[in-house]
């Protein structure tokens, strides 16, 4: 197991489970906000777990109307079992399917904002591959969202 290096996937993954803390290699800044919501945390790894280039290719895809836009070649292997977990965790655990909905549907409300403002697709795109981005991404992936 790789202790520490998935320090937020295993918080998000246990949240629902325990109530104590999971042990971690580094103390995580601002505990108090990190407890209230494990997810803000979410973007501090996603970078090593997908590919953000393939990611905005596989955007694009998406919004052009194309079935089966998104991939597990999207993701790197420890990606790809953080993946696996999630998907696993959204089917099994009603408490964690809730939070996982609730973080996707906050940053689709942003994603409707941003598509209406003037900066038009960019915008949307940019927003759509940033860290936070690709976290939704992940979410919505995992929860059958993206087909």
């Amino acid at each position: 197991p790789d202790n520490g290096r998935d320090g937020w996937l295993s918080d998000l993954l246990n949240r629902s489970e325990t109530p104590a803390p999971a042990p971690r290699e580094a103390p995580r800044p601002r505990p108090q906000a990190a407890a209230a919501n494990p997810l803000e945390s979410l973007s501090l790894d996603i970078g090593r777990l997908m590919d953000r280039n393939l990611a905005a290719e596989m955007w694009d895809r998406y919004q052009r109307g194309e079935n089966k836009a998104f991939s597990k070649r999207l993701y790197t292997p420890a990606g790809q079992k953080a993946f696996d977990e999630v998907a696993r965790k959204y089917r099994s655990d009603r408490g964690f399917k809730q939070t996982v909905d609730r973080y996707i549907a906050e940053f689709e409300r942003l994603l409707d904002e941003v598509a209406r403002d003037d900066r038009g697709p960019q915008s949307l795109r940019n927003h759509l591959t940033s860290e936070t981005g690709l976290v939704y991404t992940l979410l919505a992936h995992a929860a059958g969202r993206l087909g």
